[in-house]
């Protein structure tokens, strides 16, 4: 008896490993050439270009396809079909808190009447942020809105995701591809003074 559960353990932690091991070669196809900018390879879905605002901390990439518009210390990415709009923001100091709080109310405000539907951690890659999500109205109808808030020693960062209610799996697979890719880094600025 002791036999069999003795392999059967194993077969688990081997199958295990197994599942990490094919998880983390997903993640390097998917990920290497949009972090590196090698050429398109048949592994990546679709050609990337790599976003990076030096002066703000702030790295990511995205696919093409998607449309970027930058106003001040706000980037927004667009899906090509629109069922998709990601924000970055970065403000000065570390204030999750209180940069959390007027995110929210603003978000309230946009979609009223809109409902928290979740407030609480969440993931944003392999970072652990602080995040909450709201259900609400727009012009076209009901939107949901993910907002994430990370701060480091030098900044505090917002990304905001909007979606309908039910967005399409291609749009969701492009957006968790995107935030896998985000990196926060010292701001140009500061590390330039040392």
């Amino acid at each position: 008896m002791s036999v069999r559960l003795d392999e059967l353990m194993t077969r688990r932690r081997l199958g295990g490993a197994a599942l990490i091991l094919g998880g983390l070669v997903v993640a390097a196809l998917v990920l290497w050439p949009a972090l590196h900018g090698d050429e398109p390879t048949q592994a990546r879905a679709a050609p990337v270009r790599l976003v990076t605002v030096p002066q703000f901390g702030l790295a990511f990439a995205h696919p093409r396809s998607w449309s970027r518009r930058i106003n001040g210390r706000v980037i927004r990415l667009r899906s090509p079909d629109g069922t998709a709009i990601l924000t970055f923001s970065s403000f000065p100091g570390r204030e999750p808190k209180r940069v959390k709080a007027a995110l929210t109310g603003a978000l309230k405000t946009r979609f009223s009447p809109a409902t928290v539907v979740r407030d609480g951690p969440g993931l944003l890659g392999a970072r652990r942020v602080d995040s909450v999500e709201l259900s609400g109205f727009d012009r076209s109808g009901r939107v949901r809105a993910l907002a994430m808030v990370e701060d480091t020693p030098h900044r505090t960062y917002t990304i905001t995701l909007l979606t309908p209610p039910h967005p399409s799996r291609e749009r969701l697979l492009e957006v968790s591809r995107i935030l896998a890719t985000v990196r926060f880094t010292k701001p140009e600025s500061l590390a330039s003074k040392q």
